[in-house]
């Protein structure tokens, strides 16, 4: 029985620990209710003190005052302190004990009398054992237990409730502070001498990059919707009245770095580049002036396209037109034009019009010129790029054509150009061969140059010239040499009157875009129409050079219209229309660009033949010179191994023997002079094929040298058919014809397409403009109002 008694009596349960949680609480709750009352009234002055900080009453004081008046309150409060607490205790577990018997109603203190002990039975080990079964009983037996709610009694201490008026002061002194409450709450308990100095100031502003065209933005101290400013922005911080340098902020860091405040007492400063979304923060003194999220939008690189492939107008002009655009605008187009030779390393770059500044699309028909320059004639690639003002670069597809060219027919102006071409594409040893060239063609001056004695004397100067050359402006000023030979030779009068008129409409073009002052623009006006009429008379000295008549359905200009579109180019942007003003004299260059001047129509389309045989044969006659040294590497074991060797140097030579007989073939039905040189050319070039297919470069080189000097001979009698065919063509041409096709006095009216303004148009505009100047210098207006005037006046 014995063991069963303290079995009984030492077995836990649930109920034994849920006694001793609720003893526990309510011992925390006794210690509540004796701290709280002993904290007053030590906290009413504290909290009155810190009310008071939270108001700005002790930024008035003194910093000696206010030491002192600090010095007493902390005073009194330990004071209150010392004497509630000095005789204060822990509540005891018979405390926490009876508190929950008596708030559960429980009769006869079933949790406290495990205190008691035995009267009758002490040391019987039978007695102790039933006691303590007698009191585990007790415990298993216990209903509901309950905790009332703490009252400590402050309320006695507080007659007058003096706590809560101290409590709303304290949350109204919060209210009232704002953003400033730590800095109040942190000098009210130091002893910094500043407290009567004024609060530091924050002006925050970002500056967008000017290609944007955005306006500052001005932050306010503290904002929580995120601020979206462009990337690349500038983000200025000034702060006043600050007595150290402010503290800044940034998460992340940027990329560049944070700069410190700079400047001295009272006035500080800093810049950043926002380069990223961030968050900043400016704190003075361990006070924030303020706190925002910066959302950084990147700028997209431009993009650019072909509006149309590149193209030649009837002038051999390369025509490029393109589109472009960028989120802030464009600023800058341009070509860059490369060869397709496979040893070219040269770059051309061709600046293109933008016809307004930073426009954020662009839409544009360039014309340029480039027969002077020693790439026309060969296969180029064009590539376009556009530039934004954060210079960023964007680059179109890759688009392949042949350059336009200057036809000569003079057999020795057509020889410097092919060897000017040479020099442009620094092929290898090219320098040593066209020196030799140059030598060759320089033999027997008394016979060749008796009347052309600066031909001769031009000839040695780009010999010697090309053979001491040390850098490569001394290779450009050779190849300036021989396209002003080749010129002499030609004596073509009207490619510079083209390429003078092109160079004038792009100054004109540029100075309306920039807003030049109306002298320029006048002055450049007049340059352009006295270019025009000596381009419309050597149109029509070169008339015999067309192509034939107009073909049918051809609209016709007259030259009273060319006047009346001049005059209207004019009046446009006297009046401050400059933009539709330049819209127009891109139309008047297209037109001027693709008109021809009336010729034979019993010849025309002969010649045109012949021409297309001449540029043909002329780019063969290149390719067969470059496939000849190919095969002497080829057969001295320096050859590239990319041509395959005999056989593909063999299936190259197969193929421009293809071209030379396709060529011939699309002059089937007329008499070609030279047709026995192209015959032999052609056999020459099957020897050299079977030759180099066998491996016998020896002899394809022969064969190769024949073909080429067969197809030199049949250009030249070629080039004097076609000189011969168009001085017959000007003795046939049509009589009583102007440059522009039609009979002398016809009334052509304008073209349908152009939109010309009445001058009802223009004097309303005129008027427009008058008004709009004289309200803009009116200083009362309201600045809004001023603004849009000024956008309006931009626009004219």
């Amino acid at each position: 029985m014995t063991n069963l008694f303290e079995q009984t009596a030492s077995r836990p349960g649930w109920k034994a620990e849920r006694h001793e949680r609720y003893v526990a609480l309510a011992r925390a709750l006794l210690m509540w209710e004796r701290a709280w009352p002993a904290l007053w009234p030590a906290s009413g002055i504290l909290g009155l003190y810190i009310a008071a900080a939270f108001f700005g009453l002790t930024d008035l004081f003194p910093a000696a005052l206010r030491a002192l008046v600090c010095f007493a309150v902390l005073c009194a409060t330990g004071y209150w302190l010392l004497r509630e607490f000095l005789a204060w205790r822990v509540p005891r577990w018979d405390e926490g004990a009876r508190r929950v018997e008596r708030d559960s109603a429980l009769l006869h203190r079933p949790i406290t009398e495990r205190g008691d002990r035995l009267a009758v039975g002490a040391g019987d080990a039978f007695a102790e054992s039933l006691w303590r079964a007698h009191l585990a009983q007790l415990l298993t037996r216990l209903g509901r237990l309950r905790l009332a709610l703490p009252s400590p009694g402050l309320a006695n201490r507080d007659p007058y409730s003096l706590r809560y008026l101290v409590l709303a002061l304290v949350a109204i002194g919060v209210l009232i502070a704002g953003a400033d409450w730590q800095r109040r709450l942190a000098l009210a308990f130091t002893l910094d001498a500043g407290g009567g100095a004024p609060i530091a100031a924050l002006d925050a502003w970002i500056t967008p990059p000017a290609y944007t065209g955005w306006a500052p933005v001005y932050l306010r101290a503290s904002s929580n919707a995120p601020v979206a400013v462009p990337q690349g922005s500038e983000l200025v911080l000034r702060v006043h009245g600050g007595r150290s340098a402010p503290h800044l902020q940034f998460s992340p860091e940027p990329s560049g770095g944070v700069s410190d405040f700079a400047g001295q007492t009272g006035a500080w400063g800093t810049r950043v580049k926002l380069t990223a979304d961030s968050q900043l923060s400016v704190a003075d003194a361990g006070t924030n002036l303020g706190r925002w999220r910066i959302r950084a939008i990147a700028d997209q690189p431009p993009v650019v396209a072909f509006a149309a492939p590149p193209a030649r107008t009837e002038r051999e002009a390369l025509k490029l037109a393109y589109t472009a655009g960028d989120d802030y605008g464009v600023v800058g187009v341009r070509a860059i034009i490369r060869p397709v030779a496979r040893n070219a390393h040269g770059v051309l770059s061709i600046d293109l019009p933008v016809s307004q500044a930073s426009a954020k699309t662009v839409s544009e028909t360039a014309y340029r010129d480039l027969t002077a320059h020693p790439f026309a004639g060969l296969d180029v690639e064009i590539t376009l790029e556009a530039k934004d003002g954060a210079g960023q670069i964007g680059r179109s597809k890759t688009m392949r054509m042949r350059l336009p060219e200057r036809i000569f027919t003079n057999p020795l102006a057509r020889a410097l150009i092919e060897q000017r071409q040479q020099l442009a594409t620094d092929a290898p040893h090219a320098r040593a061969r066209v020196a030799a060239i140059l030598d060759a063609l320089a033999i027997a001056p008394q016979r060749f140059y008796e009347n052309q004695p600066g031909i001769y004397l031009g000839l040695r100067t780009s010999y010697w010239t090309l053979r001491r050359a040390r850098s490569t402006g001394d290779v450009v000023r050779v190849e300036d040499m021989l396209w002003q030979m080749a010129n002499a030779l030609e004596q073509g009068g009207l490619y510079d009157a083209a390429a003078r008129l092109r160079a004038l409409e792009q100054l004109l073009s540029q100075a309306l875009a920039q807003g030049a002052p109306q002298s320029t623009i006048d002055s450049l006006m007049q340059r352009y129409q006295e270019a025009l009429q000596k381009y419309l008379q050597a149109l029509a000295q070169n008339g015999a050079r067309s192509n034939g008549p107009p073909p049918p359905g051809a609209k016709v200009i007259t030259s009273k219209d060319l006047e009346e579109m001049m005059k209207a180019i004019r009046q446009l942007a006297q009046t401050g229309a400059r933009g539709k003003a330049q819209e127009l004299l891109a139309m008047l260059q297209n037109m001027l660009e693709n008109m021809r001047s009336a010729g034979s129509s019993g010849s025309g389309q002969g010649d045109k033949a012949l021409s297309g045989a001449m540029q043909g044969l002329s780019g063969m006659i290149g390719k067969q010179r470059e496939l000849l040294d190919k095969s002497l590497r080829q057969g001295e074991g320096a050859g590239d191994p990319k041509d395959g060797g005999g056989r593909g140097l063999a299936a190259q030579q197969g193929k421009l023997r293809q071209d030379l007989d396709r060529l011939l073939k699309g002059l089937s039905g007329r008499k070609v002079p030279g047709s026995e040189k192209f015959g032999n050319a052609s056999r020459a070039m099957g020897e050299a094929q079977g030759a180099l297919g066998q491996g016998d470069f020896n002899n394809a080189g022969q064969a190769q040298k024949n073909a080429l000097e067969s197809m030199k001979n049949a250009t030249n009698q070629l080039a004097q058919a076609l000189a011969k065919e168009t001085g017959q063509g000007s003795k046939q041409g049509q009589q009583g014809q102007d440059p522009l096709g039609r009979a002398s006095g016809a009334n052509g009216g304008a073209d349908g397409n152009v939109r010309l303004p009445s001058a009802n148009e223009l004097k309303r505009a005129r008027a427009i403009l008058e008004e709009l100047r004289r309200r803009a210098a009116q200083p009362g207006r309201p600045k809004q109002e001023l603004d849009y005037i000024d956008r309006l006046l931009r626009d004219f």
